[in-house]
């Protein structure tokens, strides 16, 4: 049991550290907050359904423990936090997807391409990524929820997705015949 839950935390805990920092913008709420998520996870093991997706079960726990950390703080969410879920995939759904997303990202401009590969593959703030390209905050929001959605506009075209009570996508389902005619998927 031990190794399985070693093999569990090794397995998620970067990818959830990259989630959970781009939701917070902080480095160490992130921790503290990744470490919860883990904490929860392990005392509720049991409470994961037959069929359920392990990786889904995980990021529901992580945006559930998010909002929870700024609820109980008392935090605003602003522009920087942003910690709304409804243009935002999951890391573990966008790997799954990942045939989908490199097709799709080709047909964004250079700027919406270069600005979601930066903040969501290389780990960039959006505040890093305008530093480093001399551009106004503002702007590299403008463009980065314009790729958001547009890219999601785009898989939900081949894509069918499933969301929470909280508005949250935490399954997909490919439609095949239509995935493989708009990105190559087989």
């Amino acid at each position: 049991m031990e190794s399985s839950l070693t093999s569990l935390y090794e397995t998620f805990r970067q990818p959830l550290l990259r989630f959970v920092r781009y939701k917070t913008n902080d480095e160490h709420i992130t921790e503290d907050i990744v470490q919860e998520v883990f904490i929860k996870a392990f005392r509720s093991i049991d409470t994961l359904k037959e069929g359920q997706k392990l990786q889904s079960w995980l990021y529901a726990i992580a945006s559930n423990t998010i909002n929870d950390y700024f609820r109980k703080h008392k935090i605003d969410v602003t522009d920087d936090t942003d910690v709304s879920n409804d243009e935002v995939l999951p890391e573990s759904i966008m790997r799954e997807l990942d045939c989908c997303l490199s097709a799709f990202m080709e047909t964004l401009s250079p700027i919406q391409h270069d600005v979601l590969q930066s903040v969501y593959f290389d780990e960039l703030t959006l505040s890093e990524y305008a530093e480093k390209n001399n551009l106004n905050l503002s702007t590299v929001k403008s463009h980065s929820k314009r790729a958001k959605t547009a890219l999601k506009s785009l898989l939900e075209e081949c894509c069918r997705f499933e969301n929470n009570s909280r508005n949250e996508i935490v399954d997909f389902h490919k439609n095949d015949t239509i995935c493989q005619a708009k990105c190559g998927y087989k």
